[in-house]
């Protein structure tokens, strides 16, 4: 499946979802109305199916990062060292991405093991967020240091266009909108692809028209298929 199929037949895919929200025909009862939406949705959503990218294998960052743990007395020594050297760059106002973005691979190694108990992140309001974000600026560096993240950063990149779509897709299909998520991450993935998706969506689907999609799906899940 090529992108420009992808992105023709998810716009076409819109364009049909809003057309299928505007529809009124005397001649049919709600009950009727409801039903004759409810097949060309279930079409709509067959035709999604048809066009969604096999789910990549994706590879598992989990040996790189383990491979980081001191292995030897030698090794511990090393990472207090450096994790002494983080503490007071941060004491002298320096911020931690910016650590991070200047860090050998031992340096990020120490700042893993001592992220989660540092005060920055223990007197936060959202731990978890800023451990999250620490943890991807973390190996967004590694890939620059380490052949084996690197190995795996070019997987990972190489799966990303097919996430992307499979995420848009299985969105679009769902709820009638093109997830955020998705265009995140086409975005990142493939830019040209996204602004012409974006452009397209914005041409067959607009605002506000558009909004009537959702509340046709949400309306037809709440509604029993027999009612």
């Amino acid at each position: 499946m090529t992108t420009a199929t992808l992105i023709q037949s998810t716009v076409q895919a819109r364009a049909d979802l809003l057309a299928t929200a505007l529809i009124r025909d005397p001649h049919l009862t709600p009950e009727g109305l409801r039903a004759r939406q409810r097949r060309e949705i279930e079409a709509i959503r067959e035709r999604l199916a048809g066009l969604m990218p096999a789910e990549p294998t994706a590879p598992d960052r989990q040996p790189v990062l383990d491979a980081l743990a001191p292995k030897s007395a030698d090794d511990i020594a090393l990472q207090a060292h450096q994790w002494s050297k983080v503490r007071a760059l941060l004491d002298a106002g320096r911020d931690l991405p910016r650590i991070i973005a200047d860090a050998d691979r031992a340096r990020l190694a120490a700042i893993l093991d001592g992220l989660e108990t540092m005060p920055e992140v223990l007197n936060d309001s959202r731990p978890e967020e800023v451990v999250d974000f620490v943890r991807g600026a973390v190996w967004d560096r590694l890939v620059e240091v380490d052949p084996a993240a690197e190995r795996v950063a070019v997987i990972e990149r190489a799966n990303a266009p097919a996430v992307a779509w499979r995420t848009i897709l299985e969105g679009l299909s769902a709820t009638g909108e093109i997830p955020f998520e998705g265009l995140v991450l086409l975005r990142q993935a493939d830019p040209v692809a996204f602004d012409l998706l974006v452009d397209g969506d914005a041409t067959h689907a607009p605002v506000p028209e558009s909004g009537m999609i959702p509340r046709l799906v949400e309306a037809l899940e709440r509604t029993p298929v027999d009612a």
